[in-house]
C-alpha cells in the first residue's frame, strides 16, 4: 500500500465514522422524537429576557429589588441573585418557599431552573442562583427531568 493510498484510507474512514455518527443521532432523534420536539418548545431567554420575566412576576407576590450579581460562564451560566420581600407577614422558610416556587413555576417552560442550593432568607432579603442552559444535551435532560 502506497503512501497516498493509506492517507485516502485514513480519509475514507473518517467520513465513514463521521458518517455513522449522524445516522446515529438521527436515529435517536427518530426514537425520541418527542423528547426532542418538547426542546424545540422550550423558551430560550437570553439573560435580559429572563430579568424582564421575573421582576414583574416577583414584584407582584412582593417581591422587590431584584438583583443580579455577575454571571459565572462556563458551560452554561449561573447568575446569583437577591431580592427583598416586601410582605412584612411572610418570613423565613414560609418566604423562602413560596419563592423557590414562585421561581420555578414562572421558569418552567424556559431554559433556566433554580438551582439546587435554592432560596435563603436572612432579615427579609432572599439569595439564590440560576442557572441557564444553551446546548442540545443539556434541553433535553431539562426536558427528561420535567416528564
Amino acid at each position: 500500500m502506497t503512501e497516498e493510498q493509506g492517507k485516502k484510507y485514513i480519509d475514507e474512514k473518517f467520513n465513514l465514522e463521521r458518517i455513522g455518527k449522524l445516522v446515529e443521532r438521527w436515529k435517536a432523534e427518530e426514537k425520541d422524537k418527542d423528547l426532542y420536539e418538547a426542546v424545540a418548545q422550550i423558551k430560550k431567554l437570553t439573560f435580559v429576557q429572563l430579568k424582564n420575566l421575573l421582576s414583574p412576576v416577583l414584584e407582584k407576590a412582593q417581591y422587590m429589588n431584584l438583583e443580579f450579581g455577575n454571571p459565572d460562564i462556563s458551560k452554561d451560566v449561573q447568575v446569583g441573585f437577591t431580592v427583598n420581600d416586601g410582605n412584612d407577614a411572610r418570613q423565613g422558610l414560609a418566604s423562602e418557599a413560596d419563592l423557590k416556587k414562585l421561581i420555578k413555576k414562572t421558569l418552567e417552560d424556559t431554559n433556566w431552573r433554580l438551582m439546587t442550593d435554592g432560596v435563603n432568607y436572612k432579615l427579609g432579603i432572599l439569595t439564590g442562583c440560576l442557572r441557564g442552559f444553551e446546548n442540545q444535551e443539556d434541553l433535553l435532560d431539562l426536558v427528561k427531568r420535567r416528564k
